[in-house]
Parts: structure tokens; C-alpha cells; sequence
């Protein structure tokens, strides 16, 4: 479960995304992402890259594993 910067981060993330897709812009063109753990390092990908990242946009060695959810 996402805290509240994580999905702050995201939303953001999601709308520089949305702005980089543009037809005018070559598809190859490198945006830079925040984070989601929250450190706001920035992270180069292109549109294509974001798309696969389903889990987020993260720096090397900055994602954590989610603890398990206990029943």
C-alpha cells in the first residue's frame, strides 16, 4: 500500500508522463521522474520505459519490499 508522498509522487510522475506524450516529441526523448520512495532523486526514462515500469518509478537499490499484511 502506497503512503500519501508515495502516491503524490506517482500522481506527478503520471503527469509528466502525460505531458511528455506528445506526437511532436521524438519517442526516444528521456524524461526525468521522481522517486517514489520519496527521496525525489531524479530517474531518466522515455514514455515507453515508464509504461513498463508497473511498479513504479524507483532509483537503483531504493525499492523496499512491502512488509507482509498480516490476517
Amino acid at each position: 500500500m502506497l503512503d500519501s508522498q508515495q502516491e503524490t509522487i506517482r500522481a506527478v510522475n503520471r503527469t509528466i508522463r502525460d505531458f511528455a506524450d506528445d506526437p511532436r516529441i521524438p519517442s526516444d526523448e528521456s524524461w526525468e521522474f521522481f522517486c517514489e520512495c520519496g527521496c525525489f532523486t531524479l530517474v531518466g526514462r522515455t514514455v515507453e520505459q515508464f509504461d513498463q515500469d508497473e511498479g513504479g518509478v524507483w532509483a537503483p537499490g531504493h525499492k523496499t519490499e512491502a512488509p507482509a499484511e498480516t490476517v
